[in-house]
Parts: C-alpha cells; structure tokens; sequence
C-alpha cells in the first residue's frame, strides 16, 4: 500500500465525515478500489486452497461499522416493474443468444448480489434480482403482520407467474433468512415446514430453469461484536480475532440446504460459503481486513464480492459434476464418512488437484477412506443378501470409493 493509499484508508475509517460533504463518494470509490485490490483483502484470506495471509489487514476494518449500515447492496438498475414485482439488472449485458439468471428471495438474496454479478459477469449471463425484504419464496406461509402476509403470498404467485412467462431464465440463485418462522400444524415442526415449502416450490418452477442454486444463508452476527469491532479498532488491536463469535451460536441449521440434499435433483445444487466466514469453532466478523456484515444478519456489499470468485468455481463446478451417489441409504455413521470422502474430493477438484490445497485434506480423505473400506468388508462378510439393507448400503459405499479419493 502506497503512503497516499494508508492516508486515504485512515481518514475514510478513521473519521465521520459528514453526509453530502464534498467528494465523499469518489473519496469512498478510491478507498475501497485500493485496499479491495489486495490480494488477500476479504475471502481471500480464508480460501482454502491458498495460503493468503498480509499482516498490514489484520488491524483493517474496511468499510466501518457505521459507514456499513448506511451502504446499499450492489447496483441494480430497475426495469419492467409489474404489479408487486421490482426486477433490476445486472451482470453481463444481455445479447440473442446469452442465458439468463435470477436472483430470487428476500434481503438474505439481495445482499448476495455482488457475488452472483461476478459470477454472471464471468459465466456472460445477464442477470435479474427480484426480491422482498421479509418475504421468502417458498411454498410455505411464513409468519409476519397480516397486512405483509397477503401481499408476500401474492408476490410469490406473481413471481412464479413472472418465471413461466421468461422461459430466457435457465438458472436461478436462492437464498432466504433461515430462521425465519412458518405456520405449521402440529405434528410437522417449523423447520421440516420450510424444508418441505422449499421442495415443493422447487418442483412447481418451470422446466426452462435447468439449475437451481441453492445459496446457504450466512452466520448471524451480533451487535455486541459490532460494538466489539469499533473499540478495538479505535485500540489499534485485531478485531477478527478478537470479536469472533462462536459457530454454535452464529451459525443455524439452513432448511433450503437440508431440502436441496433431500430432494436429490441433478438441477438442485447448494452454494455452501460457510468457510469464508467461518472455522469449526468461530465465525469472523471482520475477514482479511473486510467487514463482514452490515448488521446482525446482512452482509456487506464488498465482502460479498470478494466471495465471488469462489462462488463462480462452485458454479462452473456443478455444471460437470458427476451425480452424487445416494448415500441416504447409508447409516448414520456411513453418511459421516461418505460426505467426508465426497467433500475432500470436491475441494481438491476445485483446487486442481491434491497437491494444490493443504496436505491434511488428503490425510483426511484417507482416514474416511479407510473407515469406508472396512464398513464394506463388513458388510460384505456378513451377507449382502441380508437384512439392514446391506445391499443398497454397499452399494452406495462402493459408488463412493470408486471415486479413488
């Protein structure tokens, strides 16, 4: 970083400058294009395939907690309002012969903008963004002032309405607020609701949708690790590591992801960004100088683009990945296994190879390969034949395996 550069950073993160004051945006444009440059700024520094590491970020905050909350989601440009529908556009410019995408959801959809334009951008799609703040898409009534709930269970027929008219739409990026409450009867909890909403939606969109991205919603942050990120900041200390919050409590079960596993569809395919925000036993509140959110539940604009990259090898991944064995035949302790092995393969796939991502993963792929082989045998010595639906289960394993992890 340049001295001009640092100058610039320390006074836009440093000081309130007033709205409207003169310059401010274009001061804010140059600030984040030099340190968004960076090639460790954001979820670059928690890839997993590199080792992407620049000491001057760690005491960074950029932007600050205060200029975040007044900060909109990535630029959109309004078009073709119809009714309770607002589509804008974005990504790639639309041409005869580009496929379409959209964006669809609440404001947990909204705020992934930055990263699905990369991601369009880099695949030449044009991109749509219909969304409704506190309103999911999904096949389920979800719990909100009766005034909002008939017009978001009118937004959702006129968007499905809106989708089969635009048969130009081949892929769509979902995401809603996972904790969100549905009514429910009795017998049928809140979450196997919206997991059921979310399938049964799924299986009404129209057939010209080829790929359905389901994107995993993101940790929750707190407003005690805002407040923790604005005292350490002005102390010069290391905010990421010391505002960290543990995963048990950042982090919740998302119904759309345990529905897309369910439904086992060759078009269903899960955005999981979860490791750019967290490691097994806390989530970030501030990533390779980054601010990740912009209040508890929203994330900043920038740090969403910084994850596009990653989410366009995801995507350009599900586009040639091989049907996943149907590993729901397997026990419990089988599908640990299982998923460990099909995980690890996944990443080094990704990455180009084991020798491009860090040595443990392999480690890992082989302990769970082993454990597999041994159930196999097991299973085989005692009669594939035999009840516990050891031949589906064997199968499976086998499917597995003969990945050569």
């Amino acid at each position: 970083m340049t001295l001009r550069q640092a100058i610039l950073l320390a006074v836009c993160i440093a000081m309130v400058i007033p709205a409207g004051e003169g310059g401010l945006d274009a001061a804010r444009a140059e600030v984040a294009a030099s340190v968004a440059d960076r090639p460790c700024f954001g979820a670059a520094a928690r890839s997993p395939t590199t080792h992407c590491f620049d000491p001057s970020l760690t005491k960074t905050v950029f932007p600050t907690p205060s200029d975040a909350l007044l900060e909109p989601n990535a630029p959109c440009r309004p078009f073709g309002r119809a009714n309770l529908l607002f589509p804008c556009s974005f990504g790639a410019r639309r041409t005869s012969v580009n496929d379409t995408t959209a964006l669809i959801g609440d404001s947990h959809a909204s705020h992934w903008r930055a990263a699905v334009d990369v991601v369009a951008e880099a695949r030449g799609w044009p991109g749509i963004s219909i969304t409704r703040s506190g309103c999911p898409f999904i096949k389920a009534r979800v719990v909100i002032p009766p005034d909002q709930d008939v017009t978001c269970r009118r937004w959702n027929v006129e968007l499905m309405d809106w989708l089969r008219r635009h048969p130009e739409v081949s892929s769509v990026f979902l995401s809603e607020r996972s904790g969100a409450q549905y009514v429910h009867p009795k017998h049928a909890s809140n979450f196997e609701t919206a997991v059921r909403g979310h399938m049964n939606l799924w299986r009404a969109l129209p057939h010209s949708i080829k790929h359905i991205f389901v994107i995993r919603d993101t940790p929750r942050n707190s407003t005690a690790a805002a407040d923790c990120v604005r005292r350490t900041f002005a102390l010069h200390e290391r905010p990421a590591v010391l505002c960290a919050r543990r995963r048990s409590k950042a982090l919740h079960r998302d119904p759309a992801v345990t529905a897309a596993h369910r439904l086992k569809s060759k078009r269903v395919h899960v955005l999981d960004m979860t490791r750019f925000f967290c490691d097994s036993a806390h989530c970030y509140p501030v990533v390779g100088g980054a601010l990740v959110h912009k209040d508890t539940n929203h994330i900043t604009a920038i740090f969403a683009k910084t994850l596009g990259r990653f989410m366009l090898r995801m995507v350009d991944e599900a586009f040639k990945r091989p049907v996943r064995p149907p590993i729901d035949a397997l026990l419990p302790d089988e599908r640990v296994l299982a998923d460990c092995v099909l995980g690890e393969r996944a990443l080094a796939v990704q990455a180009g190879g084991w020798d491009k991502i860090e040595p443990e993963h392999l480690v890992r792929a082989k302990d769970c390969r082993a454990q597999l082989e041994q159930r196999a045998a097991t299973i085989q010595a005692a009669g594939i034949d035999g009840t516990f639906n050891r031949a589906n289960r064997y199968a499976a394993i086998r499917q597995v395996l003969d990945g050569h992890a």
